[in-house]
């Protein structure tokens, strides 16, 4: 960069933090090892090693005659990315927000976007599932491992890649084999 010319804004990316503490926001756990965001009364969990973007609301290009919960393909940087909007799954009764952001999951053609209901924050290893999963969407159902109960909040172990099969999405993430 030239002198005078400032250095352009990152984008907010949250994955792949280094594993210092200096680099996580001041009110994370001091061993936070993952990215927690909430759609509707459901919390998931991330591993901070996957590659994330939380977006602003861009316009979605939807397509006609596709389930609901397929909100439309977005072009991020010249890649076309489906939109998933987990609060129309069929048996998910939480109303979204007024307010919400797209979460950009992966890179490059990899990459998938889900609607979530707030930023996203960094959360401690969860030990100790509960004894069993919640009721849950029938397409959450064989991507799901674990629920946890962390501060009135159930969260969920979730694997995208099966996740984003179930839903007929054929978008692959190499770095989620270990969640």
């Amino acid at each position: 960069m030239e002198a005078g010319h400032p250095k352009p804004p990152e984008p907010p990316y949250l994955g792949g933090l280094p594993a210092n503490d200096a680099a996580l926001p001041a009110d994370a756990p001091a061993s936070a090892s993952l990215l927690g965001f909430r759609v509707g009364g459901l919390g998931f969990l991330l591993p901070i090693s996957l590659h994330c973007e939380v977006i602003e609301p861009l316009p979605v290009n939807p397509i006609p005659k596709v389930e609901p919960w397929f909100s439309g393909l977005l072009n991020i940087r010249g890649n076309i990315v489906p939109v998933i909007d987990l609060h129309l799954l069929p048996g998910e009764t939480a109303a979204p927000p007024k307010k919400r952001y797209l979460l950009a999951i992966g890179r490059g053609e990899k990459t998938m976007a889900l609607w979530i209901d707030g930023y996203p924050q960094m959360l401690a290893e969860m030990t100790a599932p509960l004894p069993s999963l919640p009721a849950l969407p029938q397409q959450l159902m064989p991507c799901a491992r674990d629920a946890y109960a962390y501060q009135g909040q159930i969260w969920l172990k979730v694997q995208f890649e099966p996740l984003f099969k179930t839903l007929g999405i054929r978008q692959t993430h190499k770095e989620e084999a270990t969640l």
